[in-house]
């Protein structure tokens, strides 16, 4: 007798996978254009957008284990899940489009009011869908090898999104330069199309899975059984690591807010269009290695160090570049090919292709990882909480990501980006060298004591077995 795990369909996990690319688009948004277009094209003070996208983001997180704690208990005829999903198609497609245009003269206090009010749109639309779309995976497969191809799917389905946008913007809409205020709005459009088509698949697509998803027993909530049953929940060993791992790595995301746009507008000097082809070739470098060597990176081994091999090499790669041309700056020397070089642009390219596979790579075995904890806590608990285990950690990362994007903000008007009458000339080299230094010497702590910590993960494939096994999730053939 063959008994493994339940399995989901190849159809399935593309389906389910098709919806990151909507997460990618946003994150390309946020991640990319935001800052740079309220900051250097319309004008707002650096400190004050990433305020008004910090505030937005701290409300996200305190809605996001509403939602999920909402949606684990949810009986409906549509399941649990989806019922969230179909109603933030919509607000989420609709406040990313309206967060590009350009709302004409306003006052820096308006400004924010208007980012905030589109930011609070984009961020909880964006809880109704993802959250309960992220749990919806350890459903469709118990599977402990399969569920690192679902995470490597999603992850490169979500480049798709992210650096394909970002091909299409720079390429056909911006370029000579991220300031090209014309183009935001136009790029407005279709961003928002390719969220409304992402979601759309993705949640019709899983819907036929519904009658086959677990129905909880029906209960109410109160808050004297909840409390201690949060607790007995969150109390997991595993997943205290991957907590406190992700709390030191989300305050290196805040401070990478836009970061990127900024080295390349500022410190490289490249031309919107002159590497818009870098995010289709680290879009295949992912996909490639993601899809086709992510699922049996991990096959049979133990994911805990696989992740870890994988992080520490990209923490050593990643600030090179950055260091060489820093050392330039301040020590004189000729160690970096100089701007607008071929050889500049090949070595960036190569470097960017490298550092996002690794980074692609080392969170899909961090995504399967955290799959495996559901079926731990259920075996001690009674309970499948995978809205209460990703919402809560979702909650303080966002929280604590929110305070690196205002420190991000204020580390760009530290510089003098936000200087009055400040040249072009002065941006390009005293502003974007100070932003440099502090910027690299964060990136290279932070994900360090981030991955040394995941060493305390101690779920392993047998104890996977042993869960699952236990709960019945398995198949006899």
């Amino acid at each position: 007798m063959d008994v493994r795990a339940e399995r989901a369909t190849n159809g399935t996990m593309w389906t389910y996978g098709f919806g990151s690319i909507a997460v990618g688009i946003k994150n390309n948004l946020l991640g990319t254009y935001l800052l740079i277009y309220y900051n250097q094209v319309l004008g707002v003070d650096a400190w004050l957008v990433t305020l008004a996208l910090s505030i937005a983001l701290i409300t996200d997180a305190f809605t996001d284990p509403m939602i999920g704690i909402w949606s684990d208990r949810v009986r409906h005829k549509w399941g649990r899940r989806h019922p969230f999903m179909y109603a933030a198609i919509l607000p989420f497609a609709l406040s990313y489009y309206y967060i590009l245009q350009d709302p004409g003269q306003l006052s820096q206090s308006e400004h924010f009011i208007r980012l905030l009010i589109l930011m609070f749109i984009l961020r909880i639309s964006m809880t109704f869908y993802e959250i309960p779309r992220g749990a919806l995976a350890p459903e469709l497969t118990k599977d402990y090898d399969q569920r690192t191809q679902i995470s490597g799917i999603g992850m490169a389905l979500g480049w798709i999104g992210g650096a394909g946008i970002s091909y299409i913007y720079s390429a056909y809409y911006l370029g000579d330069s991220y300031l090209n205020k014309e183009a935001y709005a136009e790029m407005a459009f279709l961003g928002g199309l390719g969220i409304f088509i992402s979601t759309v698949i993705t949640t019709l697509g899983t819907h036929k899975h519904i009658p086959n998803l677990h129905k909880p027993p029906e209960r109410k909530f109160e808050w004297r059984s909840f409390l201690p049953e949060a607790k007995e929940t969150l109390s997991n060993k595993s997943w205290i690591v991957l907590f406190c791992s992700g709390c030191i790595y989300s305050l290196l995301v805040g401070l990478d807010t836009n970061a990127g746009t900024y080295y390349n507008q500022f410190l490289w000097q490249f031309k919107p269009a002159d590497i818009a082809i870098y995010g289709i070739c680290m879009t295949l470098s992912i996909i490639f290695f993601s899809m086709f060597l992510g699922p049996y990176l991990a096959r049979g081994m133990d994911k805990k160090k696989v992740a870890v091999s994988i992080f520490m090499t990209s923490i050593f790669l990643g600030p090179l570049p950055y260091v060489f041309r820093l050392m330039d700056i301040y020590l004189g020397t000729s160690i970096f090919p100089v701007n607008g070089s071929d050889t500049l642009w090949w070595i960036m390219l190569f470097h960017a292709c490298i550092t996002a596979t690794l980074g692609s790579l080392g969170f899909i075995i961090i995504g399967s990882m955290s799959m495996d904890i559901v079926e731990d806590v259920q075996r001690t608990t009674g309970r499948r909480s995978e809205g209460l285990l990703g919402t809560v950690t979702g909650m303080v990362h966002k929280i604590i990501g929110a305070g690196g994007t205002i420190i991000a903000g204020i580390i760009i008007t530290f510089s003098g980006f936000d200087t009055p009458g400040a040249s072009l000339e002065f941006k390009e080299t005293t502003a974007i060298a100070t932003f440099s230094t502090i910027h690299i010497i964060c990136g290279f702590i932070l994900p360090l004591f981030s991955t040394l910590l995941i060493l305390l993960y101690s779920i392993k494939k047998e104890d996977h077995s042993g869960n699952i096994t236990e709960l019945g999730y398995v198949e006899e053939n």
